[in-house]
């Protein structure tokens, strides 16, 4: 018998979520003051409705700033909801924010 396999996550919806991220994405103006830069590792969870459930930084920047306005952009977010062909209850993704002056 094999292995169950787990359901796939559909391509264009999470390309999807990433615009979703990209497009709100703002740059904290103190930071931008500082000339604070990095990268944020996030993970959050996503439910079938796009609601996020829960976020969390996983790979800090090195920025308070920074971290904080990545988990604010995700807290309580809305995402595109699951397609059909997604039959999990939820899915838990992790990427990676940058937060550049150049």
């Amino acid at each position: 018998m094999a292995a169950p396999v787990a359901p796939a996550v559909d391509p264009s919806w999470q390309a999807a979520v990433f615009g979703w991220i990209a497009s709100r994405k703002t740059y904290p103006e103190e930071a931008r003051r500082r000339g604070e830069e990095g990268r944020v590792s996030i993970r959050f969870t996503v439910d079938r409705s796009g609601r996020v459930m829960e976020a969390a930084i996983s790979g800090p920047s090195g920025s308070a700033r920074l971290d904080e306005a990545a988990l604010a952009l995700l807290r309580q977010a809305s995402l595109p909801a699951f397609p059909a062909a997604m039959t999990q209850p939820r899915i838990t993704i992790t990427t990676t924010m940058r937060y550049s002056l150049r």
